[in-house]
């Protein structure tokens, strides 16, 4: 675990220095800020993150919008195979704080400083904080624990299972990704097969990016945040889209991530599945059935298979339009 205070100079291209430096142009600094002008991802990285520290007053808030707005796959080759300064990362954490899928390559990033982590402990959701003392609770960090006691989102259950794992002596402890890189390049393993092997971390990584037959089997996974990732993928399409809110085990937070998308929400088949899924709240149900058919609203109102609620609203938008004629 690194010390956020290192002395590790903070290394950028010259074309980025050029770009980021307080005698560079400001209007170029803004395109930069802004995400516009054409940098490779270390790059646009670095320099949102001086820029948001040490630039005009005027991009210092917009280099900060900028990198809360990247997509989570864009990040995955820099947080996971990246030698990115412990302050970067700190940066990211901070601004990225809501955003599961980051914070997990983040916690599974070796230059991960000290206090960055105990920040992290502090203010995650719980599935965060479920792979993290999974992951660190053997490390002996100081202050970890504290930190997580400090968390309002940590129930008891959480520091008697850190104590645990933190007590476990040295030859128990088990490394899931530790062999994933051997696994991974064996020959005629089938991604069903490379996922059995692989840790938390790895999972979310290959839910981000991953093609149809990883997302196929990833958004399958029990862990929130390894399905949750897969709707994070660029490449996930409607149909897979229309499957996770047809099926009524998906859980909450799959369903809040299509609800809070707008591109998704103009397809009128998964708002008419979204109505009938029992994890959708109740008030966005209503909201959605106010664009259904006379036809789907007359079959709500006949279903036995939905809450008494939905069938009940069908019946009154069902009436409503027909007295509209």
């Amino acid at each position: 675990m690194k010390d956020l205070t290192t002395d590790r100079k903070l290394k950028v291209s010259t074309r980025v220095a050029r770009l980021i430096s307080p005698d560079g142009s400001l209007e170029e600094q803004r395109q930069v800020a802004s995400g516009q002008f054409q940098l490779c991802n270390n790059e646009e990285l670095l320099a949102l993150f001086v820029l948001a520290h040490r630039g005009a007053v005027e991009v210092r808030d917009l280099a900060i919008t900028t990198l809360k707005g990247i997509a989570p796959y864009r990040l995955v080759p820099l947080l996971c195979e990246g030698e990115i300064h412990p302050q970067v990362l700190d940066f990211v954490a901070r601004q990225r704080h809501d955003d599961a899928s980051v914070l997990v390559l983040l916690l599974d990033n070796p230059g991960l400083a000290h206090q960055t982590l105990l920040t992290v402990a502090s203010q995650c959701t719980v599935d965060v904080l479920s792979y993290l003392v999974d992951r660190h609770a053997r490390c002996c960090v100081e202050g970890l624990r504290e930190a997580i006691e400090a968390n309002p989102a940590a129930e008891g259950h959480w520091l008697t299972r850190f104590d645990e794992l933190s007590a476990l002596p040295d030859e128990k402890v088990d490394n899931e990704a530790d062999d994933w890189d051997e696994e991974i390049e064996e020959a005629g393993q089938t991604a069903y097969q490379q996922i059995m092997v692989m840790g938390v971390a790895e999972k979310v990584k290959a839910a981000l990016t991953g093609d149809k037959e990883w997302r196929k089997l990833l958004i399958r996974e029990s862990n929130k945040l390894v399905c949750a990732a897969v709707l994070k993928n660029p490449r996930v399409s409607d149909g897979e889209v229309l499957a996770v809110v047809n099926n009524k085990s998906s859980n909450e937070e799959l369903i809040r991530i299509v609800t809070m998308n707008r591109e998704w929400m103009k397809n009128y088949t998964i708002k008419q599945a979204l109505v009938v899924h029992p994890r959708t709240p109740p008030a966005l149900a209503l909201r959605y059935m106010s664009i259904l058919s006379e036809r789907d609203l007359k079959n709500l109102s006949k279903s036995r298979e939905i809450s008494q609620v939905i069938a009940s609203s069908a019946r009154r938008m069902l009436n409503a339009k027909l007295r509209q004629r």
